[in-house]
């Protein structure tokens, strides 16, 4: 009877830590929002079927060199850019201004302003838009290029002659949920000044303190991947909330770059501390990004971070590049990685028509500790990543 009552006591306790972790979750998100809380945007749709993605980022970080809050909109290859109307779903009795729906010129970014019903707030959006072409995607990465998200973490992106980028995705904005007094360089995933030519990602494994032991997450493996994080899921589904891939126009073949890694001391794992040793992981993926049902209507798919769990198992995987007996380097050492792309092991065909419409789609992940996602790792174990390059035909 005693260990009814203290198992049901625990479990109590658990809930009412979980209810209490999400009402800090909510104000969090509130208090980041304020005072324009009720001057959002909450959605983007047109009339015209010429999203080339249908994941929409509407929660960005303010951008001071814009002096508002980016988005940014793919759409098909031929697209009209000089007259576009996007239908706004806004806050409760918000309004916008350019009015909703009016037809704009966007081959230049076009700025919104959100009120709020009681005319007390508002907020500017700064929304562009571009054509999802395969020179649109760099291929080479070499991490020399951060923004500051939230005025303390830091954001990888890279960016072509063109004008074009591709912004890497990681689980720093969890982190701050658990480690909100952190400095910039105590996040998982950062910038390295030691890279094999210039600065390179530096990936490290941190504890999360009290709040992270408290729902279950008491390390951070660092990540960097291409894709995108949900804030709103990282608690709730934390493997849920990394999706990795964004629509890719060609065949990968191969991924190489260079890597150092070193494991941290004291592996946890089911809440204590043991021999385990710990590893790195890096893998892309290349798979069929969109389903289509039996009258033909299109929904876009996006595989997360449960994929390592599922041994890489997907009925819309296609290939799967993984690097092979990872190991800790030593000393400077900088190890050379060449991933092939194993095709044989879904059995697939890539449609080439499909293909030139960009309805495949690449992700690349790198994590510091290879079971990170289910919270097992050693913390203090670093991976470096510098010069990384994306082969295809």
């Amino acid at each position: 009877k005693i260990n009814r009552i203290k198992l049901k006591s625990m479990r109590l306790n658990k809930l009412f830590i979980l209810y209490s972790l999400l009402g800090i979750l909510m104000a969090s998100c509130i208090k980041d929002e304020a005072p324009n809380a009720e001057a959002d945007i909450t959605g983007i749709s047109f009339e015209a079927d010429i999203l080339a993605n249908s994941y929409i980022d509407l929660n960005p970080s303010y951008d001071e060199s814009q002096n508002a809050y980016p988005i940014r909109i793919s759409v098909k290859e031929g697209t009209d850019m000089t007259k576009l109307a996007p239908i706004f779903e806004l806050t409760p009795g918000a309004t916008i201004s350019p009015a909703n729906g009016s037809v704009q010129n966007f081959t230049t970014s076009v700025r919104y302003t959100v009120t709020s019903e009681d005319k007390a707030w508002h907020r500017v959006y700064a929304i562009t838009v571009r054509e999802q072409k395969a020179s649109n995607i760099p291929t080479t990465y070499h991490f020399e290029k951060v923004r500051i998200q939230k005025n303390i973490w830091q954001e990888f992106y890279e960016e072509q002659e063109s004008g074009d980028e591709l912004t890497w995705a990681s689980g720093n904005s969890g982190f701050k949920l658990a480690m909100s007094e952190a400095k910039t360089e105590e996040y998982p995933t950062v910038q390295s000044a030691n890279g094999k030519v210039g600065k390179c990602a530096k990936l490290e494994t941190r504890s999360t303190g009290e709040f992270g032991n408290m729902v279950g997450m008491p390390i951070a493996a660092g990540n960097l991947f291409i894709g995108n994080f949900s804030i709103l899921n990282a608690i709730a589904d934390p493997l849920g909330a990394t999706r990795f891939g964004t629509p890719f126009y060609n065949k990968p073949l191969r991924l190489t770059g260079y890597y150092k890694y070193k494991s941290g001391e004291k592996f946890y794992e089911h809440g204590e501390y043991t021999s385990r040793k710990d590893i790195f992981n890096i893998y892309a993926i290349f798979y069929d990004g969109v389903k289509y049902d039996s009258a033909g209507k299109r929904t876009d798919v996006t595989l997360d971070g449960n994929l390592p769990n599922q041994n890489y198992e997907h009925p819309n995987m296609v290939a799967l590049a993984l690097v092979s007996n990872p190991q800790e380097t030593e000393g400077d050492e900088w190890k050379f990685f060449d991933i092939p792309f194993d095709y044989q092991r879904y059995g697939k065909k890539i449609d080439e028509a499909r293909l030139a419409k960009g309805e495949y789609k690449i992700g690349i992940i790198f994590a510091s500790s290879k079971d990170g996602a289910t919270f097992e790792g050693a913390p203090g174990s670093t991976l470096l990543i510098d010069e990384v390059e994306l082969i295809y035909e």
